[in-house]
């Protein structure tokens, strides 16, 4: 019988499947591989979105195909074209399906080595990793503009994006309602409750027509934006942008909730995992106190009826005892370190050649749009075109370059030494027990939050998931046999 098989393919952006090259190439190269090869393609599934989250939706046709079918192989051009986080790694591999990387001369399935397994999951990691420091280099270009006063992002309520000066302008409809709720709340006679009451009925609504929440009220008069100043990335930036209200308008309103709220601002004891646990009964935070001048335990802060861990109180010592073996389970062989970090070698000379292919790609459309530019001026003064058509030409073509630019910033700047940031992750997992040990209590919350997430208290133990990478060292630290190849 004939062997069966689906092939998936994917380009990073709209844009690129509106050029129309990108997944006709990988589908191209997929059927020729299945001619090859001897093998019958029964479907194709194709992407034109960002891999950095899961959810696109040829994937997830693909996946519910295979799960109903009993066709098991997947043809694919190259790793970061299947998947870009270990969440859709897990996926397939839960499938057993037979996955063929063509670019790269690999095929992986169940009869796999476990050594090659083990760097395959590894180059997964490392094309997350490439892909979250592209998105970091291009968040540098809104710290730029941050830092010259312009706001950054969609404009709040009261103002409009200006998409021709990319500036931040007055919203004339908005603008005197968002400073009349203003006074309003200062004068300390309107509850958050009363004005949202009032911003609904006054027809004081978002941009997109829906009325606000009364989450969204607290927001605006709470947004120091309104006043002229504004913070982004956890920094105060002095704003360029028109004013809606004065400082001292402002000020009255921060006034105002301080005296409504004077009890939530006691100040907390300092405990190690303060901050961290949520009660698995009721989704409250779990707090800390001292017994008899000396213990000290954790217990749900919704102490009602309602919570039915609300008389459960676990020592501190118990849950330390957990997170200790926690970070004693990461350690991994020197021999397992070495061996990663010479994949990672090679994984990084992989990223040199894309980032060359990408950058040769950009800098030729930069060019083709130039070109037209220019025809376009030509054709303008010979009197082909009119002075309006030009100009809402030239704008669009110019907004493109300003992003195909950005793009090679990004790149140009994504030159990172991989093997060494993974060689470093890799020191860390080896040493976090020690590290924990040492570390004080404010260390402790800092190192448990970079490896833990959604750590819940159930009865006396502590539910976790473990953050990628270090979810994976857990893993391979726990099968030998994974790690010897």
């Amino acid at each position: 019988m004939l062997k069966k098989a689906v092939t998936y393919c994917r380009v990073s952006s709209k844009e690129q499947e509106k050029e129309g090259f990108s997944i006709p190439a990988q589908q191209k190269l997929l059927r020729e591989y299945a001619d090859k090869n001897g093998i019958a393609i029964v479907r194709e599934f194709a992407d034109a979105e960002t891999a950095k989250s899961t959810g696109r939706e040829q994937f997830g046709e693909m996946v519910e195909f295979l799960t109903k079918s009993e066709v098991r192989v997947i043809f694919v051009e190259k790793t970061d074209r299947l998947y870009r986080n270990f969440r859709d790694y897990v996926t397939l591999d839960d499938l057993d399906v037979e996955i063929h990387l063509v670019k790269e001369s690999e095929v992986l399935s169940k009869d796999s080595k476990s050594h090659q397994k083990f760097i395959h999951g590894i180059k997964v990691l490392m094309a997350k990793n490439f892909i979250d420091n592209l998105s970091e280099e291009v968040k540098k270009g809104l710290y730029e503009k941050a830092a010259s006063g312009e706001y950054p992002g969609q404009a709040p309520t009261g103002y409009l994006n200006d998409r021709k000066q990319h500036i931040m302008v007055i919203d004339p409809e908005r603008a005197p309602l968002v400073k009349q709720m203003y006074e309003l709340y200062a004068t300390g006679e309107y509850t958050l409750d009363a004005v949202h009451e009032w911003a609904k009925n006054i027809g004081l609504w978002s941009k997109y027509g829906k009325p606000l929440s009364r989450g969204n009220c607290e927001r605006i008069l709470k947004n120091p934006v309104y006043y002229g100043d504004f913070c982004y990335g956890g920094k105060m930036y002095r704003g360029i942008h028109e004013k809606i209200v004065s400082k001292e308008l402002w000020d009255k309103v921060q006034a105002a909730f301080r005296r409504k709220h004077y009890n939530d601002f006691r100040r907390k004891g300092d405990f190690a995992f303060t901050g961290l646990l949520e009660c698995c009964g009721c989704g409250c935070s779990v707090v800390a106190e001292i017994k008899k001048e000396r213990y000290i335990y954790y217990h749900c802060s919704r102490m009602k009826k309602e919570c039915t861990h609300r008389k459960n109180y676990v020592r501190e010592e118990m849950l330390e005892a957990q997170f200790s073996s926690l970070f004693a389970s990461m350690a991994m062989s020197e021999g397992c370190v070495n061996s990663v970090v010479a994949a990672l070698k090679r994984s990084y000379a992989d990223k040199n050649r894309y980032r060359d292919d990408e950058t040769v790609s950009i800098r030729a459309k930069i060019d083709t749009l130039k070109v037209r530019m220019d025809q376009a001026y030509l054709d303008k003064l010979d009197g082909k075109i009119d002075e309006t058509f030009w100009r809402d030409h030239m704008t669009q073509w110019q907004s493109e370059i300003e992003t195909y630019e950005n793009r090679l910033m990004a790149l140009s700047k994504s030159d990172l030494p991989y093997y060494e940031n993974g060689r470093r992750i890799l020191e860390l997992a080896q040493n976090a027990s020690k590290l924990y040990q040492r570390a004080t209590n404010d260390e402790k919350r800092k190192l448990l939050k970079l490896v833990l997430s959604n750590c819940k208290l159930n009865g006396s133990t502590i539910e976790y998931e473990i953050r990628n990478p270090f979810h994976n060292f857990v893993k391979w630290a726990s099968r030998p046999a994974l790690l010897r190849g």
